[in-house]
């Protein structure tokens, strides 16, 4: 399955989610809101899920948070 991923307006950066969508299944919720936070300017950015992409590119792994 392809990742989901959306730029920051700011940077242009590649906000990865961790995300794993089938093609249709990214059809079908096209038009749901979305806010995702941005580790690169420290804001949420929201739109709709049209707004991303899918890409084959592997997110890296996540790393643990700190308590």
């Amino acid at each position: 399955m392809a990742q989901l991923m959306f730029r920051c307006p700011y940077t242009n950066k590649p906000i990865r989610l961790g995300v794993e969508l089938a093609l249709e299944s990214f059809k079908a919720v096209a038009e749901y809101p979305i806010s995702v936070y941005c580790p690169y300017c420290n804001c949420q950015h929201h739109g709709s899920m049209s707004d991303g992409c899918l890409t084959e590119e592997q997110a890296p792994p996540l790393a643990p948070r700190e308590p």
